[in-house]
């Protein structure tokens, strides 16, 4: 299979919350990058995962464009969703909201594959700020 193929089964398992699909995707070694300064490891990002669903619940994402090379896909989206929680992971509370709340976040994404075609980096581009300032 290939990786824009993958891409898209890894990102569909993740935005339809199959978890246990998702998880099967991803490298014993897996390490998501949300921002700069913060990794977390496959049981964390599943924890993550469930908790932007928990305070976004209709959240959407439009893939806008998709880039590959030999052990990567990078790719372009856009998010929607309205609040109806705060964001909290791991007892922090990450982005108050204003209940149903609209937002809209632009943000890349990269996925590194190993040789077993499991994703071992995920990392994120976007402005967490600007999440914030739409919800408040």
């Amino acid at each position: 299979m290939d990786l824009i193929a993958l891409q898209r089964r890894v990102h569909q398992s993740w935005t339809d919350q199959r978890w246990h699909e998702w998880l099967h995707s991803c490298a014993d070694d897996y390490r998501f990058q949300l921002t700069p300064t913060v990794h977390l490891g496959v049981e964390h990002t599943l924890t993550w995962s469930r908790a932007w669903f928990e305070a976004f619940p209709d959240y959407r994402e439009q893939v806008r464009a998709v880039y590959s090379s030999d052990d990567a896909v990078a790719y372009e989206l856009i998010g929607t969703g309205s609040s109806e929680a705060d964001l909290t992971f791991l007892g922090q509370t990450l982005a108050r909201h204003s209940p149903g709340a609209h937002f809209e976040l632009h943000y890349a994404k990269v996925l590194v594959f190993n040789s077993d075609r499991k994703v071992t980096d995920d990392r994120q581009y976007l402005d967490p700020a600007s999440l914030r300032d739409q919800l408040t």
